[in-house]
């Protein structure tokens, strides 16, 4: 069948909210890994800034902050794909700007300058942008970020399945899952893909939510996804375990005993 290619999947990072050791564990691995392809699914930045969600009064955050923080980031991705093509799908955070732009500020709306892959930099990054409403295949398997949350985990995958009618890896829950299903004609799946953002925010608590990252093989006719669960701050890939044995901040939640 010849040499599969290689993609590494990220998604749900949510500039500037990441798990910092959770992020450098995935940057880490596609520095070693030498992807063809990184993809990112969506939500890389949050774009909290220009929600209309009501805003925490104590985060005093700015839309340069998050451009900046989420700029950084994505040098770093490049840094460590410096052979790969980078592609980068709007997720429904990134969405953000595009409805605050219309809805607050219609006369700038159409500036270049306001375009996302212009305030992220994706020509000096060498990033291939696509829209929120553009998912794409790579072979037979659908990417996309997401638009479906279910309760529990792979329900959600179900769901894109049944809407797409195919094999589709997404963003969009912050958890890891997958779904099979087969056919008389066929067998398919679909996958949640994880995220690399703070477990614990300050909006909910525990939410149902896994760090992890998806990497795709592929080739004229086949492909097949491995999952990367992080927990509690390690990995294992290959059957070789990665990362330390401490804690990341935002791997577990404690509840205060008042007894």
């Amino acid at each position: 069948m010849g040499r599969s290619k290689v993609g590494v999947v990220l998604s749900d990072i949510h500039c500037p909210f990441q798990d910092k050791g959770v992020l450098k564990l995935a940057i880490n691995f596609i520095r070693d890994n030498h992807p063809d392809t990184v993809h990112l699914l969506g939500d890389i930045v949050d774009f909290y800034s220009v929600s209309r969600f009501l805003k925490d009064p104590t985060r005093k955050l700015e839309l340069q902050e998050e451009l900046d923080d989420a700029a950084d980031v994505l040098g770093e991705i490049r840094e460590a794909a410096f052979r790969s093509k980078i592609i980068f799908s709007e997720g429904n955070h990134e969405y953000r700007l595009r409805k605050y732009l219309s809805s607050e500020a219609r006369a700038l709306a159409s500036l270049r300058a306001l375009d996302l892959g212009e305030l992220l930099g994706a020509d000096r990054h060498k990033m291939a942008m696509r829209q929120y409403d553009q998912p794409y295949r790579v072979g037979s398997l659908l990417l996309t970020h997401g638009d479906y949350a279910r309760k529990w985990s792979a329900y959600s995958a179900r769901a894109h399945f049944e809407r797409y009618g195919c094999c589709v890896l997404h963003g969009h829950t912050h958890r890891l899952g997958s779904f099979y299903h087969r056919t008389v004609g066929d067998t398919y799946a679909a996958w949640e893909n994880g995220c690399l953002c703070d477990l614990n925010p300050d909006y909910t608590t525990v939410p149902d939510w896994q760090h992890g990252w998806s990497v795709l093989w592929s080739n004229k006719d086949y492909f097949h996804v491995d999952q990367i669960a992080v927990v509690k701050g390690r990995y294992m890939y290959h059957g070789k375990a990665y990362g330390r044995r401490r804690l990341s901040p935002t791997a577990h939640f404690e509840i205060e005993d008042l007894g």
